[in-house]
């Protein structure tokens, strides 16, 4: 999670360094813009849910987590790996990225193997640990066929190597980003605010998004015309609208005590910004640029800080503080954290995003350097927000911080 935190920061300050080429016509297909995508998609997002997977799939499960000496390996191997990868793509040295890109596959294959340890000692299993078994695949594909890229530009293994980036984008934002936080979000959300119902598509939410998935895929992969490639993505589309209606419904049935602050209003905003770049993602997939940058970014600095905020703000403070050696000795932040402040950080992110999407549209480098200034800002403040909220400055009467701990979470 700290590896995501940093990540992030750094996205957002390389798309100020590199406005001017990132948001050019053809800016995505620089070695720049190549660099930034994986940065944020292997450092900020593919790092965080990693860890976030490392906690949560034993709880739901009801499984032994995985062995911690074997995961920091695998930490320490993603990080040196991800470090290499993404500066030969910065450097343009085709030369070295088979090097990072077998190293960055074999580490991404530990993570999964770590998964499937745990999913391999489950007592229980529900529509949540689909979701993620489904994520998973996804990864080890993309890490695959990113290998697969990486030595092909060298050597010419394929005739054509770069037929595959297309079907691996698709495969990374909708399939393991996408599929990763919808399904913890199915987790988190009804136990964060009590929530008195029940999802109601879940499961066709989880059917829509995968089929939508492998049909974009099939039909990116033959070539085939674009209001095919529309028509095959559009259940992709309507899952994440269903999704959306779920969220909504969820966070409107908080119960009592339930979650305040931060966490409901994060969680909607996210779904929003799910469901709005699943719509960008069909002038994507027909070819029309810059739609492809727009449906990317819109993930990587968009839903998913949203979303990783908003549930960041209760969670993280579980995981981080300890005493005497024990998780979750301290009280979860989100109750704590004055509303305007938690949603003035929000705020920050979703207007980043925005300008962010608007300079790439419009082709100026000076709003998508301003969108990713207000997104590192926003990034910048969560984590002072919690602490400041843990070490009691955020002074808040007594019955609006009762039941704020980790046992008025379980719903």
């Amino acid at each position: 999670m700290a590896l995501g935190a940093v990540s992030m920061v750094a996205g957002c300050v390389l798309i100020v360094l590199w406005a001017e080429p990132l948001v050019a016509p053809g800016g995505w297909a620089t070695p720049l813009a190549l660099a930034l995508t994986h940065v944020l998609a292997l450092g900020f997002a593919t790092s965080m849910m990693a860890g976030v997977l490392y906690q949560m799939l034993p709880v739901i499960l009801g499984s032994r987590p995985a062995r911690a000496r074997g995961a920091r390996l695998v930490w320490w191997c993603f990080l040196a790996s991800t470090a290499i990868f993404t500066g030969t793509l910065a450097s343009g040295r085709d030369d070295l990225a088979p090097i990072g890109g077998v190293a960055l596959t074999v580490a991404i294959l530990g993570i999964s193997v770590h998964a499937g340890s745990v999913m391999r000692r489950a007592t229980r299993w529900n529509v949540v640990a689909l979701y993620l078994v489904m994520a998973l695949g996804c990864l080890d594909a993309i890490a695959v066929m990113g290998a697969i890229l990486a030595v092909s530009l060298r050597t010419g293994m394929l005739e054509d190597p770069l037929a595959l980036l297309a079907p691996k984008i698709l495969l990374a934002v909708g399939g393991w980003l996408g599929l990763v936080l919808v399904g913890v979000s199915y987790q988190l959300v009804p136990q964060f605010n009590v929530s008195t119902v029940r999802a109601r598509w879940a499961r066709p939410v989880l059917c829509l998004l995968v089929s939508g998935l492998l049909l974009g895929v099939i039909a990116v992969a033959m070539h085939l015309a674009a209001p095919l490639r529309v028509a095959a993505l559009a259940p992709y589309v309507a899952g994440a609208w269903l999704y959306l209606d779920d969220v909504i419904r969820l966070t409107r049935a908080r119960g009592r005590p339930a979650a305040s602050g931060i966490t409901p209003v994060g969680q909607v905003a996210a779904a929003v910004v799910f469901a709005l770049a699943a719509l960008a993602a069909l002038p994507a997939i027909a070819g029309v640029q810059p739609w492809p940058q727009v449906a990317v970014s819109s993930a990587l600095l968009g839903w998913a800080p949203l979303a990783i905020s908003a549930n960041g703000a209760r969670i993280i403070p579980f995981l981080a503080w300890t005493r005497a050696g024990i998780p979750g000795a301290a009280p979860l932040a989100a109750d704590r954290i004055p509303v305007p402040a938690g949603v003035g950080q929000l705020t920050l992110l979703g207007t980043g995003w925005l300008l962010l999407e608007i300079g790439i549209l419009a082709q100026s480098p000076s709003l998508a350097r301003a969108g990713a200034v207000l997104s590192l800002v926003g990034a910048l403040i969560l984590p002072t927000l919690i602490a400041l909220a843990l070490r009691g400055r955020f002074v808040r009467r007594a019955s609006r911080t009762r039941g704020s701990h980790l046992g008025s979470d379980r719903g």
